[in-house]
């Protein structure tokens, strides 16, 4: 997972997706919608662009051993404030997949 926080904290969107499941379910606040691995991509190059990361900071992580899922919860600081990141992974073929990521204000 520490990669995937490194792109967090840069609002690096291509090393990001490349942790993507094949289909991501992105939420910002309210609002969720599924998206291709790529179109996930461009969305969050769009808002990193916008809010510019500062920093992220992992504040909580655990793994289901019943289900093989993981997630984590952070926080994402940006120029345009603080936002609650929650993670969720799925396990396929050898490695943890981003199958859900949502950005709480």
């Amino acid at each position: 997972m520490a990669p995937i926080a490194q792109a967090l904290k840069e609002g690096n969107s291509k090393v990001l997706a490349q942790y993507f499941d094949n289909e991501l379910d992105l939420t910002f606040s309210d609002k969720t919608n599924s998206y291709s691995r790529k179109q996930a991509q461009i969305i969050l190059e769009r808002f990193f662009s916008k809010e510019g990361p500062r920093n992220y900071v992992r504040m909580q992580a655990s793994t289901s051993g019943s289900n093989n899922t993981r997630f984590s919860i952070g926080k994402l600081y940006t120029s345009g404030g603080e936002y609650r990141v929650y993670m969720f992974f799925v396990y396929k073929s050898g490695q943890y997949y981003l199958k859900e990521l949502r950005f709480e204000k």
